[in-house]
């Protein structure tokens, strides 16, 4: 059969909030609005304010990937895997700045409380004043959705350049090299930290590759259209949106198949030691977000 590139689309959606979107607009039109209640949920989308996505070639977008800690829907989490991806549909580029979770917010605590202090809304508020720029949409997903996103779609293969064990804490345990992992395997992944002299900055770099690495792989991949009707309403049952409409969803979709993972540029933010167990912004951070707000794109950095 011929390739489908919603496929390709749907297989990435745990790994990115951006290629959600697509993806839902055809879930409404072919299924009706899902009932995202009848099964676990595995992750939600939310517009920003009034923020309004017109997927103009001369407008840089930026979204939020939030990974949460949460061990159930009720829990809201610490945001501790925090990715703010800005995209250049005029030039199909994309950068990724990822934040160490101990970072001090404008608010002067931790960045990763916003999320469970004031939801997705605070924690976009933080980073936008952090950064000066405007997150339109932002993604969050805790442990058992993370967990059940990745098994669904049959896990994710990732290589990894140094061998990863941490049995103790993640329970991260795996060899140098390309690995296929299961839910629990990459969530281990994601959460390595003790095995790092620089702890949570590694850890956050990590993350980023992990998404755009495992983005690219199964981006990759030819599946046929014979599982694009099961994807789809499995994909129905497990989402929940907050004022995002079908019109956003297909702009971002299609903004998103544009992009090539394989070409994002991931940068971790610069910091240093803070009060306490803070971690301050240097003084390179200012250069950084006015190279990234202006079009989404690194040119000096």
């Amino acid at each position: 059969m011929r390739s489908n590139p919603l496929i390709r689309l749907l297989v990435a959606i745990p790994l990115c909030g951006l290629l959600v979107a697509g993806t839902l607009g055809a879930t409404w039109l072919a299924l009706g609005k899902p009932n995202p209640a009848a099964g676990t949920v595995w992750f939600q989308i939310t517009k920003v304010g009034d923020a309004q996505f017109s997927g103009a070639p001369d407008q840089p977008f930026f979204f939020l990937v939030l990974g949460n800690d949460g061990r159930t829907d009720a829990d809201k989490g610490l945001g501790d895997a925090i990715h703010v991806f800005g995209v250049n549909p005029a030039t199909h580029t994309a950068t990724v700045l990822n934040v160490p979770r101990d970072t001090t917010s404008p608010s002067g605590d931790k960045i990763n409380a916003s999320h469970s202090l004031r939801g997705l809304p605070g924690m976009v508020d933080e980073l936008n004043k952090m950064m000066g720029i405007n997150i339109q949409y932002a993604i969050t997903t805790n442990f058992p959705g993370f967990i059940a996103m990745v098994n669904e779609i049959g896990g994710i293969d990732v290589n990894l350049p140094v061998a990863y064990h941490d049995p103790q804490y993640s329970g991260a345990d795996f060899p140098a090299g390309p690995q296929h992992v299961n839910g629990d395997g990459a969530l281990a992944i994601s959460r390595n930290r003790h095995q790092w002299t620089n702890g949570d900055i590694q850890r956050t770099q990590n993350q980023a590759t992990l998404i755009l690495e495992a983005l690219a792989t199964l981006r990759a991949k030819n599946p046929g259209d014979a599982g694009t009707v099961t994807l789809v309403a499995t994909l129905a049952r497990h989402i929940i949106t907050n004022n995002v409409s079908v019109t956003d969803l297909f702009r971002l979709g299609r903004l998103a198949l544009s992009i090539d993972p394989t070409t994002v540029k991931s940068v971790t933010v610069p910091v240093g030691s803070g009060a306490g167990t803070n971690l301050q912004l240097t003084g390179d951070a200012p250069s950084l977000f006015a190279d990234f707000a202006d079009d989404a794109i690194l040119q000096t950095h």
